[in-house]
């Protein structure tokens, strides 16, 4: 059942305009994605030879451009005004899954073949 607090005709609050808060947010998801592209690069480039600093880049980059990409989708289409118990639920997935996936990635960095080695597996199978 849903919770709407107001009526229909009421306007929806927004936080207080600030110029750079909505661009610094905007640089960083620009400047990660096109980051992607040369760690991507790199690992294709330095497969053969272990290479721990480019794992722990590309790993970290990943997870922040796919958590970055799930929490807009989150805030464009399951808002917490229209979904008060499902939105914040959700989110909240979203952060325990992002923790774990970076846990995950950190040990199969360090205790296994890495994710350049297997990129280099995945292109060559």
């Amino acid at each position: 059942m849903f919770l709407v607090v107001g009526t229909v005709n009421d306007p929806t609050t927004f936080p207080p305009p600030s110029k750079s808060h909505g661009s610094h947010h905007w640089s960083f998801e620009r400047l990660l994605s096109a980051g992607l592209v040369p760690l991507t690069a790199a690992a294709f480039v330095s497969s053969g030879s272990p290479t721990p600093l480019i794992d722990g880049l590309l790993g970290l980059s990943l997870i922040v451009h796919s958590h970055i990409g799930f929490d807009a989708l989150l805030v464009d289409y399951v808002h917490k005004r229209k979904f008060p118990k499902l939105g914040p639920l959700l989110s909240w997935t979203l952060r325990a899954t992002t923790l774990a996936v970076g846990v995950g990635v950190y040990q199969f960095n360090t205790n296994d073949v890495g994710l350049t080695e297997l990129i280099r597996r995945v292109w060559t199978a």
